[in-house]
């Protein structure tokens, strides 16, 4: 049975005309206070006790109704009810925030010099090629790192004179490229011009003829390359003329590794490991100084302070040269410490600069369907990989049509590829256990960037240099919110927060503002979430905190609404205090209109404050003269006892370790001189008619639930605390014995006994 039963039996305890309370014996007796305002009797008459309900009775069920439920026809999801969110939201919002705290290996810094010879005019067939200089090729020679399959690559070059390598920007392929040629061409290097046309070369025309014995590296600027036809002709005259190409090509947005259609010439180039490129590099970069010098740039390069500052898993071939440049002037005293850092911090912005980098051919629906999926990770890294996909789908689809308003994408189905995808983004997956399943945790799939710092720069690059992503990716956010995943509204929140950190205004006329006054309570929810993410920003924190303490004032009960929740954070105002009268003002407006809300606000505040500020609030309330302040405090207390640590938005440190715990209990444990308090707020409610029966709900979820539980001890502790007298003694052996007598779910009788043994030892001292 529930405990609610109990209220046929074991009424609230009355106490007309004490308003201040009666304190009871001893420390147990602190904080302990009847019935707010006197209303309800003793120990129902006998019919009562047999389970009827007299009209006193149900006037006071009623006078409960309206204290924790208000008008029942309201609609749930609407604001006006309480702050309503899954065991798991508290998870996913603190994951995310902490996200916006802030191949073949070869030599790619550095340039190639911009000499070109003319073959002839520049007509079509015409090719124009720089031989690559002599110093270069030096440098090359010195620094290059074979990639997995060098071999490979060069035995396919040499029987077929054609090799079309396949793979990411940064990965060094062009140095790949180039090192092959060298090989098989015995110096005779060239890199065409990225315009070149391959398809109109003439053997029998002097301007397109390929230079005997020569090796010829290609990137087309367009990234497009011949098809397979015009690759067979063109490994002809390059035989013919026992001459050599590599040509460079990028995998298709969402290649599934099918093939391109060049499968004949095609290979996968994949970067070299990166350790060996950095040593490399920095063997180069220091030839000819002291050991201890190269020793002192080895250990630096991999510093936790420098990994730290580069944000990134895994460094490129040409991040690594970079890094290996930048440590090799610091070791030479041409960089300061802080320099060197600030360096490095730069890389993943170069990263995420190429990604957006625009250009001809870039807002076709493959390219932005990319572009989505990076921003997606951006918001969704952590999360499932079908989330984030499905996410991705949605703004692509927005992009799409703010680039042809007139026309209706689609989705492939067939030809997208997750692998090709992901390492376009540098992206991984990984099993991880999410709480996604009423709020337990499982086994899922998840995806995110490998390196912390690309999420925060992805979203930072798209608001400071591409204001017409502004608009789709703000409609995408809104679109979002609808979703009733947790995890879904959460994340995008949090990524709205960040938006607004880098753009305050623009965000929050936007998008924030309208969602704060809309009547939907996840709209709420979304913006307060997202104001957690600006509130501690030293440019805009004072202003936001000004604009939510003029909502919690407003007349408007949408925007009382969603400030309370803002206020629940703890980092809405200055001092816990202030936060409490606000909310305080919130609970007590129009008849307690906004009572659960702003009391489940206090709730979360215990959990966030390290005094007893809180718990002193809600005693101040409950022997306040006004009935709508007693209510506020009662409804605090039972939120107080029912809920778990696991649901608070932002808990202090000290309740870590204790999220499946009810939060008074674990108040309790780690704060042992509040536990009078807590157990004196929840006897008054046990002793109030219109809490009474709630509170003996709680209590009895505690009796039940904790058997086994690492708060078990802590249950056997507490309950002494609520036994001043005899007729408490009385109704805690009586709810011990109803529960033990449960046709459903009886209690353990050993753990009955202990619970029994509990209780009596209260009220002794």
């Amino acid at each position: 049975m529930s405990g609610s039963d109990a209220d046929a039996q074991q009424g609230g305890h009355e106490d007309h005309g004490n308003q201040g309370g009666r304190q009871g014996q001893g420390d147990r007796g602190q904080g302990h206070t009847r019935e707010p305002d006197g209303e309800g009797g003793r120990a129902r008459s006998g019919r009562a006790a047999h389970g009827q309900r007299d009209d006193a009775g149900n006037r006071a069920a009623g006078a409960e109704e309206d204290l924790l439920g208000g008008d029942s026809d309201t609609d749930p999801s609407a604001k006006g009810g309480g702050a309503t969110v899954g065991p798991g939201a508290s998870h996913f919002a603190r994951e995310t925030r902490s996200v916006f705290l802030r191949g073949a290996s070869t030599y790619v810094g550095g340039t190639i010099n911009s000499v070109n010879f003319r073959f002839g005019e520049t007509a079509r067939g015409a090719l124009l090629a720089g031989p690559l200089p002599d110093d270069e090729l030096l440098r090359l020679r010195r620094r290059f790192i074979s990639p997995p399959d060098y071999d490979d690559f060069k035995r396919q070059l040499r029987q077929e004179h054609l090799l079309v390598l396949c793979g990411q920007p940064g990965s060094g392929r062009m140095y790949t490229a180039l090192s092959l040629l060298d090989d098989l061409g015995r110096g005779n290097v060239s890199r065409l011009d990225p315009r070149s046309d391959l398809t109109g070369l003439d053997a029998a025309d002097d301007d397109s003829r390929i230079a005997k014995g020569h090796g010829y590296a290609l990137e087309p600027a367009d990234g497009r390359l011949p098809a397979e036809l015009h690759l067979d002709r063109l490994r002809r005259l390059l035989a013919d003329r026992e001459s050599y190409a590599v040509l460079l090509s990028v995998p298709e947005p969402g290649d599934n590794g099918t093939g391109s259609g060049r499968a004949r010439y095609e290979r996968r180039h994949r970067p070299a490991a990166e350790d060996a490129v950095l040593d490399g590099h920095l063997e180069a970069e220091l030839d000819g100084g002291p050991t201890e010098a190269r020793e002192a740039a080895r250990r630096m390069a991999r510093d936790g302070r420098v990994r730290e500052a580069l944000g990134l898993e895994v460094l490129l071939p040409a991040e690594a040269a970079r890094l290996a440049g930048l440590v090799a002037r610091r070791v030479s005293d041409g960089l300061t410490e802080a320099e060197l850092l600030a360096e490095c911090r730069g890389f993943a912005a170069e990263q995420v600069r190429a990604w957006f980098a625009g250009g001809t051919g870039t807002e076709t629906l493959p390219v932005l369907r990319d572009a989505a999926f990076r921003v997606s990770l951006a918001v969704f890294g952590g999360s499932s990989v079908n989330i984030a996909a499905e996410a991705a789908e949605l703004l692509a689809w927005e992009l799409a049509v703010t680039v042809d308003p007139e026309r209706m994408p689609g989705r492939p189905v067939l030809g997208d590829g997750l692998a090709a995808r992901l390492t376009s983004a540098r992206a991984t997956t990984e099993t991880r256990e999410q709480p996604v399943v009423a709020g337990k945790l499982i086994p899922v799939r998840t995806v995110r960037f490998r390196g912390a710092a690309l999420a925060p720069a992805v979203l930072a690059h798209l608001w400071e240099h591409h204001h017409n992503m502004r608009g789709p990716v703000l409609r995408w956010l809104d679109s979002l919110c609808q979703d009733r995943r947790e995890e879904v509204w959460i994340r995008a929140a949090v990524a709205a927060g960040e938006l607004c950190r880098l753009d305050c205004a623009h965000t929050l006329g936007e998008l924030l503002l309208p969602m704060a006054e809309a009547d939907q309570a996840r709209r709420g929810l979304f913006v307060a979430t997202a104001l957690q993410v600006v509130l501690e920003d030293a440019q805009a924190g004072d202003a936001l905190r000004a604009l939510v303490k003029t909502w919690s004032r407003s007349d408007r009960a949408n925007l009382r609404w969603t400030a309370a929740v803002a206020l629940s954070w703890g980092t809405a105002t200055r001092s816990v205090g202030e936060a409490l009268t606000a909310l305080g003002g919130i609970g007590t407006w129009h008849d307690g209109r906004l009572r659960t809300v702003a009391a489940q606000g206090v709730a979360h505040l215990a959990a966030f404050a390290t005094d007893r500020e809180p718990l002193a609030r809600i005693r101040s309330w409950l022997g306040d003269s006004r009935r709508q302040h007693q209510n506020l405090g009662l409804v605090a207390t039972l939120r107080l006892a029912d809920m778990r640590v696991e649901s608070v938005w932002n808990p202090a440190e000290e309740l870590g370790g204790r999220e499946r715990w009810p939060l008074a209990l674990a108040i309790c444990a780690t704060r042992p001189d509040l536990a009078a308090d807590v157990a004196g707020l929840l006897w008054t409610a046990l002793n109030t008619n219109r809490s009474y029966r709630a509170a003996l709900d709680i209590l009895a979820g505690w009796l039940r639930d904790c058997r086994g539980k690492a708060w078990e001890a802590d249950v056997l502790r507490f309950l002494p605390l609520l036994v001043l007298e005899e007729e408490d003694r009385q109704r805690m052996a009586w709810l011990i014995a109803e529960l033990s007598q449960d046709p459903d779910e009886p209690l353990e009788p050993e753990h009955a006994h202990r619970l029994l043994q509990a209780a009596q030892a209260g009220g002794t001292r």
